[in-house]
């Protein structure tokens, strides 16, 4: 047998065979589906990044409530309505985990 004998046996096994399609078939489905989780990872990642930035804006909230009522020596209704704020707040928490 000679080289060109051999290179073209090899080829004709290669891709009349359907291996190497296969192959690159198979590796692209991956790719494809490692970038949708990842999409939806993200996706839930941002979701996760500004629920925790209400959070942390209705804390610095309160401290002004709070720091505020202490100066003036008076409760007023802002103190209720950071209340029902922080309520709706936690209540939208438990929600988005069932």
């Amino acid at each position: 047998m000679d080289i060109l004998t051999v290179v073209v046996t090899v080829l004709v096994c290669l891709f009349g065979s359907g291996g190497i399609v296969i192959w690159v078939l198979n590796r692209m489905a991956k790719k494809h589906d490692a970038k949708d989780t990842s999409a939806k990872d993200l996706k839930e990642l941002k979701q996760a990044l500004q629920t925790l930035q209400r959070g942390l804006i209705m804390c610095l909230e309160n401290d002004c409530v709070i720091f505020h009522a202490l100066k003036t020596h008076q409760i007023n209704g802002d103190s209720e309505m950071q209340e029902n704020k922080m309520k709706a707040y936690f209540l939208s928490l438990l929600e988005e985990r069932t």
